[in-house]
Formats: structure tokens, C-alpha cells, sequence
């Protein structure tokens, strides 16, 4: 009788959750991203979040809601009602950095926003206004060491692969520039268009439309290896300064509390999203690297097993299957 109980007891605790996650999804899904719009991270949150829609059958909705590095739209989902309605698509700068950069974090990234997938990574582009003159980064060093104190570059604040990238570039190269950042990676871009700032390094997917028109000047690519959707562009390393591969990552996070088997399910969909042709065919035509790692949550957040594959800052935001 004691295990009839028990069994009994066990299974009406259980039900709340398995209810929730056989009537979900029942209305819209919120996906709140934590930068700009039109950044790399817009981007993959409206192509799979297109995707998801069809697949569950309901809206996915996309916000963006950018400010300090990606915290502001990274708080909202942490304190976000854990229903599986609202969800964050965000990366390297809130997950891997903003802990170890803000002191006075007013959340636990992992803790409290928990990942649900990983979905895909992208190299950094160092670009320049064309009126500027230099035409490779050995040109860029020279000006700014010519001109020490007013060669500017900007990002999306401070804590972003591209912030990390250019502090990278002036400790390695001791140059003596200032940091500009801005509340979004396309308003930091503008910045070096209208020539109101020097240089900056953004994700491939985001200015490479901007290179090709001639607004934009790459001089070099931030990844251990070149890309094919800018063959002549030269890596920092082969441009004499060897180990430079700064990468942004991208992934779908959830509030703390969410319904496993809804976690379950997203896991599930955004792979077999990410694992198709047409979407692998549009990532890598962005320049973006389709990227999934297999997660388990817990009460607690994140798994162990699953944290121990995670993007770390000592990798500067580098994914690895």
C-alpha cells in the first residue's frame, strides 16, 4: 500500500508539468533579443524563430531589447514568467563575459536564464570607414601608433565579442585607442560608416551586406581560419599576430523554471532546425557556423555535463560541438 501511495503521490506531481507541456504551446511565443535589430543575433532569432513557428504550430514574435552589453534584455527573460512563452536569444556577451566582467551582476546568467540550445557561431570582421587611410591592420597599428589617443573604435557595449576583440587588438599591439560604445551593434556600425568612429570589429553576418556595398573597408578577419564569403580577406593571425580567434556564438535561453518537457521540445525542434540543409545553406551564406550542442536541465539550471562543453571566456566565445 506504502508504494501504491508513494507511486500514486509521485504521479500527481508530476502531472501539473505534464499537462503544461501537452497544452503548450497555446498562444504566441516571445523571443527577446538582447541586441539591436538587423545584428547577427536578430538575425538567427528571426530565421529559427520562423521556423518554430511552423513547426509548433503558433507565432514566435521577435523583440529586440538592447542596452549594457545584452544585460537589459537578458534580466527581462531571467524574471520572465517560466511558462515557455518568453524566451532569450543572446550568446557570448551575457553568458560567458557579463559575469566575469560586471561586479555587480543583479543576476546568475546560467542560473537564472539557463540555455536551451545552442545555435550556431559566427567570426568577427575588422572594418573600417573607406576614408580612412589604411588598408590593412599593420596600416591601421601604424596610424594609431602615428596618432596615439585618436583612433577610435566602437561595439555594442562593453562584454560583446566585438568590444573583447578590439581591447584584444590594442593590449596585443599596445596602442593607445579609445572604446566607443554604443547601445547596439547597428548603431555602432553606423558610427564607422558616417565616419564618426575609426573602426570596429562586428559579426560577419552583419556587415558583410555593408562591405560589399562599399560603405565598409575589411581589413581582417577575427577567426583562426579565413572565410569563403571573403576570400581575400587575411586572418589577424596572418596579419602578425598569431592565436587571434575571437568568435561570437548564438543560442536560445529560457527562465529558470521552465517545464522540462517544453525545454525538451524546443531542444528538440531547434535541432532539427539547425540540422537541415536550406537553414545550414542560409547560415553559412550569412557566414555564420550552424552550431547545437545537447543540453539537460535540472532544477538547478544547466546540467554539469552540459556546462563543462559551454562556451567559456577563456575561448572568447568559440562553441565547440
Amino acid at each position: 500500500m506504502k508504494t501504491i501511495c508513494a507511486l500514486l503521490l509521485g504521479l500527481l506531481a508530476l502531472a501539473p508539468e505534464q499537462g503544461h507541456a501537452q497544452s503548450w504551446p497555446s498562444r504566441p511565443i516571445q523571443i527577446i533579443v538582447s541586441s539591436g535589430a538587423g545584428g547577427a543575433a536578430d538575425i538567427m532569432a528571426r530565421l529559427v524563430g520562423e521556423q518554430l513557428s511552423t513547426a509548433l504550430g503558433q507565432p514566435v514574435v521577435v523583440e529586440n531589447r538592447p542596452g549594457a552589453g545584452g544585460n537589459t534584455g537578458a534580466i527581462s527573460v531571467a524574471r520572465a514568467n517560466p511558462d515557455g512563452y518568453t524566451l532569450l536569444m543572446s550568446g557570448s556577451p551575457t553568458h560567458s563575459v557579463a559575469p566575469h566582467l560586471f561586479k555587480n551582476l543583479p543576476y546568475d546568467p546560467m542560473r537564472d536564464a539557463p540555455p536551451v540550445a545552442m545555435i550556431a557561431a559566427a567570426p568577427n570582421l575588422l572594418v573600417v570607414n573607406p576614408s580612412l587611410p589604411v588598408k590593412s591592420v599593420a596600416d591601421l597599428v601604424k596610424l594609431a601608433r602615428e596618432k596615439p589617443g585618436t583612433i577610435t573604435y566602437s561595439s555594442a557595449g562593453i562584454g560583446t565579442s566585438g568590444y573583447l576583440a578590439g581591447e584584444l587588438l590594442k593590449n596585443i599591439a599596445t596602442l593607445d585607442m579609445t572604446h566607443v560604445p554604443y547601445k547596439s551593434g547597428p548603431e555602432a556600425v553606423t558610427g564607422v560608416i558616417t565616419g564618426a568612429i575609426s573602426f570596429l570589429f562586428f559579426t560577419l553576418p552583419s556587415v558583410l551586406p555593408q562591405v560589399e556595398a562599399g560603405h565598409l573597408r575589411a581589413l581582417a578577419i577575427a577567426s583562426a581560419e579565413g572565410s569563403a564569403l571573403v576570400p581575400n580577406v587575411p586572418t589577424i593571425a596572418e596579419a602578425g599576430y598569431p592565436g587571434f580567434d575571437v568568435i561570437a556564438w548564438y543560442a536560445l535561453f529560457a527562465p529558470k523554471g521552465t517545464p522540462e518537457p517544453v525545454i525538451a521540445r524546443l531542444n528538440t525542434e531547434i535541432e532539427k532546425i539547425v540540422a537541415r540543409p536550406d537553414i545550414r545553406a542560409q547560415m553559412a551564406k550569412l557566414g555564420a557556423e550552424p552550431n547545437t550542442l545537447v543540453l539537460f536541465l535540472s532544477d538547478n539550471g544547466a546540467s554539469a555535463e552540459f556546462l563543462d562543453s559551454w562556451p567559456n571566456p577563456g575561448q572568447i566565445g568559440r562553441a565547440h560541438v
